[in-house]
């Protein structure tokens, strides 16, 4: 992050917007500031960053439909920084097409790390010469989500390269595919039969791709804590390491996948910090 980048910032919270952008600029990015949906969109237009942080709830209008706009004619990395730490509107932001998913309060250097870690991942894929439903094109080298025909616009296809856009909630990893929209999940055609939990845990770490996600962010994204007497810590069936029953789902999910976590085909356990593709 030593290079010179534009990164706009689009939240309404004044505190939230100078934080951003004296964590960002600091970190050596140009930013650029917006108070509403409208005139953030208008800033990506006119700015064209390397990075977009989105807040979900705007003063003028939905962030989901910021998102879907700007993913309309960018392919900016979108990192979405919100108050809202759900499952449904987390799993709702990374079908629309975001990168990555912060819940606030902001800690500067978890911000400075995501954003680093967007910006290492691969954001264009090459394009062969046709392109039907049946041959859709891969995202990234370890993740392929649906993408609808379309037309590349001219400067795009000179350069051999279209967004990764279009989803349509399905992921495919290596003969393991999900459709999020219907909760079914194949491997090599074959039906698994997942828990709920499972489910989601998969879904989530397809549409991460080639991103570690940690065992702190999955127990929140899977509503795995129970928040009692004040007490954040005290997880489901009374245990206080929740992070125990993420390995046990991961576990599960490995033998129902016929995986070796020593020499994992899908699910790869990193070591100190999370969970990722293979």
């Amino acid at each position: 992050m030593n290079d010179r980048r534009v990164v706009v910032v689009i939240d309404r919270d004044e505190e939230v917007r100078s934080l951003l952008r004296s964590t960002l600029g600091e970190a050596g990015f140009e930013v650029h500031c917006a108070a509403t949906g409208e005139s953030g969109l208008a800033l990506v237009r006119a700015k064209q960053p390397d990075t977009v942080t989105l807040d979900l709830v705007l003063p003028d209008t939905d962030g989901y439909d910021i998102l879907r706009r700007i993913r309309e004619f960018s392919h900016t990395y979108i990192l979405i920084i919100t108050a809202r730490g759900d499952l449904r509107a987390t799993l709702k932001a990374f079908d629309a097409g975001a990168d990555d998913y912060m819940v606030k309060p902001i800690r500067p250097r978890e911000l400075r790390a995501r954003v680093d870690g967007m910006l290492r991942r691969p954001r264009h894929l090459t394009v062969p010469p046709i392109v039907t439903p049946r041959e859709a094109p891969l995202v990234s080298p370890r993740l392929r989500a649906s993408v609808t025909r379309e037309t590349v616009p001219a400067p795009a296809m000179a350069q051999g390269v279209v967004a990764a856009r279009g989803y349509e909630h399905r992921y495919e990893h290596k003969g393991l595919e999900i459709d999020s929209a219907s909760r079914a999940a194949t491997l090599g055609g074959r039906a698994l039969q997942l828990t709920r939990t499972e489910f989601d845990l998969l879904h989530i770490l397809l549409q991460r791709g080639s991103g570690v996600v940690t065992k702190t962010e999955l127990v929140g994204l899977l509503g795995l804590v129970k928040r009692e007497s004040g007490n954040p810590e005290v997880g489901v069936v009374g245990t206080r390491d929740p992070g125990r029953i993420i390995e046990t789902h991961i576990g599960n999910l490995r033998r129902k996948l016929g995986d070796d976590a020593r020499k994992p085909r899908w699910l790869k356990t990193v070591r100190g910090a999370g969970y990722t593709l293979a």
